[in-house]
C-alpha cells in the first residue's frame, strides 16, 4: 500500500511478532535495495527501527524469493491466496510461530515443484486449527457419541453429528467417507506425508467446496482470490 511518495506501507507476517505493518522507506524510488524485499510471498529477513507509530524497515536480505513459484500463473494464484488468508484473518501483534513455520513449508513445497490440491487444503486446516476452528472429527460435538462414521456435519457447531444428532439438528453437510479420511489425514500429516497423497479429481472438489463454506462460515470473510482462480482456471480450460 502507498504510504508516501517514495514510501510504502508493507504487510509482514513474523514468527516472533505476527502479522504487523511496517514502513519501507525510498522503496518506490528507483534502485532502492528494499524493493525486492517487500514483494508478495518472499521469505526475508528484516531489521526494523522504531518508528514514532510503525517500525520501519531498515535493511535486510532475502531468504528465499520461491522464484519458481513465481514463473507459473497458477502457482502464483496460490501463494497470494495463502497471503490473502493470512491478511484477512490474522489478528496485528499475535504471534503465530507453528502457523508461520506452516506457511514457509507449504511455499518451499509449491517452489520445489510439489503444489498439489490437498497442500492448499493442508493450509488452510492448519490457519482453522491456530485460530481456534480445528474441526471435531472424531466424535458427535451434540452428544458425544463415537458413532460419527456417516459424515453428518454441523458448520455452526464445527464438527461431524451422529444419526440422531443430526436428524434433530437438521442444516448439515454430508461428508462422504474418503474426504472424511481425508480430512483426518490431513489434520494429523506433514506436509511431507500430504505431497505423497493422490485423490480422485471428484473428492478432492468436494473438499474444496467444504473447506471453503467452513473458513467463509467461521471466519466471516470471503476471499477474492479463490473466486479468481476458479474463474480462470474455468476459462482456460474452455478456451485452451
Amino acid at each position: 500500500m502507498d504510504y508516501q511518495e517514495a514510501d510504502k506501507l508493507v504487510t509482514v507476517f513474523s514468527a516472533v511478532k505476527g502479522k504487523i505493518q511496517v514502513i519501507a522507506k525510498g522503496v518506490k524510488k528507483p534502485g532502492s535495495s528494499l524493493r525486492p524485499l517487500v514483494q508478495p510471498f518472499c521469505h526475508v529477513q528484516l531489521y526494523l527501527a522504531r518508528g514514532h507509530s510503525l517500525d520501519i524497515v531498515a535493511q535486510g536480505k532475502m531468504i528465499n524469493f520461491y522464484g519458481n513459484v513465481r514463473q507459473e500463473l497458477f502457482s502464483t494464484m496460490q501463494a497470494i491466496y495463502i497471503m490473502e488468508l493470512l491478511d484477512k484473518t490474522l489478528m496485528d501483534g499475535a504471534p503465530l510461530p507453528n502457523l508461520f513455520n506452516s506457511t514457509h513449508q507449504v511455499l518451499l513445497a509449491m517452489d520445489e515443484g510439489c503444489l498439489t490440491p490437498l497442500l492448499l487444503r493442508y493450509f488452510e486446516l492448519r490457519l482453522l486449527a491456530e485460530l481456534g476452528y480445528t474441526p471435531v472429527l472424531e466424535r458427535c460435538v451434540g452428544c458425544g457419541s463415537t458413532g460419527v462414521g456417516e459424515g453428518f456435519f454441523k458448520l455452526a457447531e464445527g464438527g461431524l453429528l451422529c444419526r440422531e444428532c443430526a436428524r434433530q439438528e437438521g442444516g448439515v453437510i454430508v461428508i462422504k467417507p474418503d474426504n472424511l479420511a481425508l480430512l483426518r489425514l490431513l489434520l494429523n500429516s506433514s506436509p511431507q506425508v500430504v505431497q505423497k497423497v493422490r485423490s480422485n479429481p471428484h473428492s478432492l472438489e468436494q473438499l474444496e467446496q467444504f473447506l471453503e463454506k467452513y473458513l467463509e462460515y467461521h471466519l466471516e470473510r470471503r476471499f477474492v482470490m479463490k473466486n479468481t482462480i476458479r474463474f480462470l482456471k474455468k476459462n482456460l480450460i474452455v478456451n485452451g
